[in-house]
């Protein structure tokens, strides 16, 4: 089994610290019925939201769902020896080891793995389900960062989207609910976050 220590990527100001915190709150608070939710736009921040909801006292599974980019483990350098979500869909049958601890035992993470086409089918969605169902016992919550798209949010009970307020366009925030909701994506909410440059934000892509 892989460990990773991840205090690294928690290093960030007392600002947004803050921010993560009070998003945390309102995802745990959104997520009535249901352990997991999906996260757009946060790369990075989704998982130190999954951290500080670790900070609440629960249990936690931080999965990399976004295909389209190799944040973590390209931040970690574990290369194809990492199996992951990918692995799973393409092979579900396949007694693949999953899961990596962290230094902080109430919190685990899915790599997001290796594929070649970064392509998701629809018969490979429902495999995703399966994977949130296998877990869904062992946490309190599961936290997916997911692609724009939503490509692996639409069984997820919840989908969130965060937007730096720097950034942040009502238009553009709308047509991107509508096209996760057409996506057959539970948007649950839309949440802005106070960000500061950090250079250990940096992502590489595929």
């Amino acid at each position: 089994m892989y460990s990773v220590n991840i205090d690294k990527l928690m290093d960030i100001d007392s600002e947004k610290k803050e921010s993560l915190v009070q998003i945390a709150h309102n995802i745990t608070e959104a997520l009535s019925s249901g352990k997991s939710v999906a996260v757009i736009g946060g790369k990075v921040d989704t998982f130190r939201i999954a951290y500080s909801i670790m900070e609440a006292g629960n249990k936690v599974l931080f999965v990399d769902g976004d295909i389209t980019s190799d944040v973590f483990l390209g931040k970690y350098k574990l290369g194809k020896n990492a199996r992951g979500v990918m692995d799973y869909l393409k092979n579900p049958d396949e007694d693949y080891e999953l899961v990596c601890v962290t230094n902080h035992k109430e919190l685990d993470i899915i790599f997001t793995g290796i594929t070649e086409d970064g392509i998701v089918t629809q018969e490979e969605k429902e495999v995703f389900r399966k994977l949130l169902d296998k877990y869904n016992q062992n946490y309190d919550y599961i936290v997916v960062d997911s692609d724009d798209t939503g490509i692996l949010a639409e069984y997820c009970a919840g989908t969130v989207i965060i937007q730096d307020v720097k950034k942040y366009s009502i238009d553009d925030t709308n047509a991107l609910v509508k096209k996760l909701e057409q996506n057959g994506c539970n948007v649950s909410g839309v949440c802005l976050l106070y960000t500061s440059p950090s250079p250990r934000d940096s992502t590489s892509s595929r």
